[in-house]
């Protein structure tokens, strides 16, 4: 009994392990792409990727790696931080799917951040109240305070549901089909998908004993969504090498007439494309073309969604594809 409950521990730190130090690599190279690009779709995917190798690490040790080690004070001290890097977790996620997707009208950013503090100082408050001092579990299955603490964390879950369903119900209405609506629908659809695990999460600490409750963390989807993540974006960088295009690698102006004709780019477009595949700044672009700097940021806005790309380097590379 004790040597198959080893093999397991030593299962679950391999993988953990694994997956952190994929998921370093991933936070790295994402980190090299920011500085490079300074896109706020790159800052948004930036913040998606160091919230959740932030979250994943603080919840491993938290729950798993020190188990019944850790006590009193320090136990809520993890928790506390645990549960505050989950919060900006779910915020990142749902800023990723809004810039991505360009649906900022789906929710206030301003308000969820606001929304999102106040249920975690009071969630908080709430669980030092009710015991969450000296173990991971908490009983409220009575007592007003304890209804209260149910109804604030089922509130939050079926808030954020709410919200990744009206992103959905947004894609649904603004794009017709692409990679890009598939790629943001699925991240909406996860997003809910992960807020009902949590909601079975929250029942656990309830209501589950102690030795249940680790047991349950085990299975949580953020892991495999995690690995699955780090790999998809590893590939991204191995498939359309956005950090190593070069002005050696910029294509004749030929190649970005196939692109502009391809996806139906006007002329104007196609006149701004050609001055970003030759390297030139949005400032540089707009004295070229007498057009004002916004103008241009507006031009490049629209090429990128019509061939379904997020950045110069990435427009780039499929320039030089055509070509």
């Amino acid at each position: 009994m004790n040597f198959t409950s080893l093999n397991i521990h030593d299962i679950y730190n391999f993988i953990y392990i694994a997956l952190m130090i994929l998921g370093g690599v991933t936070l790295t190279l994402t980190i090299i792409l920011n500085a490079k690009e300074r896109g706020r779709q790159h800052k948004a995917i930036l913040l998606f990727v160091t919230s959740i190798f932030l979250y994943m690490v603080t919840d491993f040790i938290t729950y798993y790696f020190l188990g019944e080690l850790a006590s009193g004070s320090f136990v809520f001290i993890l928790i506390t931080l645990s549960d505050t890097l989950f919060c900006l977790v779910i915020t990142a996620w749902v800023y990723a799917i809004m810039v991505l997707a360009k649906i900022e009208e789906a929710i206030n950013m301003k308000w969820m951040i606001i929304a999102s503090a106040i249920y975690l100082v009071s969630s908080q408050i709430l669980s030092f109240y009710l015991g969450r001092y000296d173990s991971y579990t908490l009983h409220v299955d009575k007592g007003f305070w304890n209804i209260i603490f149910q109804i604030l964390n089922g509130g939050y879950d079926i808030g954020i549901m709410a919200i990744g369903i009206r992103c959905m119900i947004l894609l649904c209405k603004k794009y017709k089909k692409g990679a890009s609506r598939n790629i943001n629908l699925l991240m909406s659809a996860l997003l809910i998908g992960y807020m009902v695990w949590i909601s079975y999460w929250d029942y656990s600490t309830w209501y589950k004993t102690e030795e249940k409750l680790l047991n349950i963390y085990a299975m949580d989807p953020l892991i495999l969504l995690y690995a699955i993540l780090n790999v998809f974006l590893i590939y991204y960088f191995y498939k359309n090498d956005p950090l190593k295009i070069s002005e050696s690698q910029i294509s004749p102006d030929e190649a970005v007439n196939i692109i502009a004709k391809r996806y139906m780019l006007s002329e104007r477009e196609r006149e701004v494309l050609i001055l970003v595949n030759r390297g030139l700044s949005n400032k540089q672009i707009a004295t070229e073309l007498s057009i004002s700097e916004n103008t241009v940021k507006r031009h490049i806005s629209n090429i990128f969604k019509k061939t379904e790309t997020q950045s110069r380097h990435e427009i780039i590379y499929k320039i030089s594809k055509a070509n």
